[in-house]
């Protein structure tokens, strides 16, 4: 009796701790696991830089070089925490043109500046959305990675670069197209049907690793 009385509260301790909260510098945790902090000049964590970790499952974090990044399961990377936002837009009716970047300035409606973003570092683009004031509600869109239209792949969507609108609005959160440092990154309107008036794009990259 003593020896099954003893196994019971083994099990309820291991119960206990595999699901209790773990308090750092705090006896009152509010999460998993916090670190209570105090202004000694320490800083409350640290993760040592690695060079190539292997991931496994989402979530994992590491420093590489200088960066933070967390394993992308889904996407089979690892990507950086920040995501970076790259801005297209065509004060026209487009048809056929290349959307300027944030940066460029369209004084009328040709196409001669307007090449995209130079990218600093490897990278995915992760998400994308359009939105347009009118005109063909359907625009066709390639997205081209330093001129080149990345393939049509209607049997996967995540690296599909070409797109259509509905009802002149377009957004996938799925993206898994992968750049590299040097290429800049490009969204065109294509010559299918009429004209899409006023788009204004925002392209979503993360660095990769």
């Amino acid at each position: 009796m003593k020896k099954i009385a003893y196994s019971l509260m083994l099990l309820s301790c291991v119960h206990y701790y595999s699901f209790s909260q773990v308090g750092i510098g705090t006896t009152s945790p509010t999460a998993e696991l916090e670190i209570e902090t105090t202004n000694t000049g320490i800083p409350a964590l640290e993760l040592n830089p690695q060079s190539a970790p292997t991931g496994s499952v989402t979530g994992q974090l590491a420093v590489i070089g200088d960066k933070l990044y967390m394993y992308d399961a889904t996407r089979s990377k690892w990507l950086s925490v920040e995501t970076t936002a790259l801005q297209y837009g065509y004060a026209f009716g487009a048809d056929n043109q290349v959307l300027f970047f944030g940066g460029d300035i369209g004084l009328d409606n040709t196409t001669e500046n307007a090449t995209g973003a130079k990218m600093p570092f490897d990278g995915t683009i992760v998400y994308i959305a359009v939105e347009s004031s009118g005109g063909n509600s359907s625009k066709s869109f390639d997205i081209e990675i330093s001129g080149t239209p990345v393939p049509d792949d209607n049997a996967n969507p995540s690296i599909d670069g070409r797109f259509s609108l509905s009802s002149g609005a377009y957004s996938y959160t799925d993206y898994n197209i992968d750049f590299s440092a040097g290429d800049y990154i490009m969204l065109k309107a294509r010559a299918n049907g009429s004209a899409v008036n006023d788009p204004a794009a925002i392209i979503w990259v993360k660095w990769r690793q």
